[in-house]
């Protein structure tokens, strides 16, 4: 998988490697999964979700690194999920 440079380029990425959307939020808050949002002032926020709030909050002003640093990020949600999955 290329490393994307942009929003755009993960959100294909993502798609064409089957990542149910479900586990993630590009461009917009939601609850529940990792987001990555371009904030007002410009600078790009990755950040888990959760009843409302941002947690795990990290800011860049690259839009690259940002997308690098989620695919980390979601990998470890996707994998927390799993785990969790199977214990049951």
């Amino acid at each position: 998988m290329m490393i994307p440079r942009n929003v755009g380029e993960l959100e294909r990425k993502l798609q064409q490697a089957g990542i149910d959307p479900i586990f993630y939020s590009i461009g917009e808050f939601n609850d529940d999964c990792a987001c990555i949002v371009q904030a007002e002032d410009g600078m790009w926020e990755t950040f888990a979700g959760q009843r409302g709030k941002k947690y795990d909050l990290r800011r860049w002003d690259n839009e690259g690194d940002a997308c690098v640093f989620f695919i980390g990020m979601l990998w470890s949600v996707i994998s927390s999920e799993l785990r969790s999955r199977l214990r049951q």
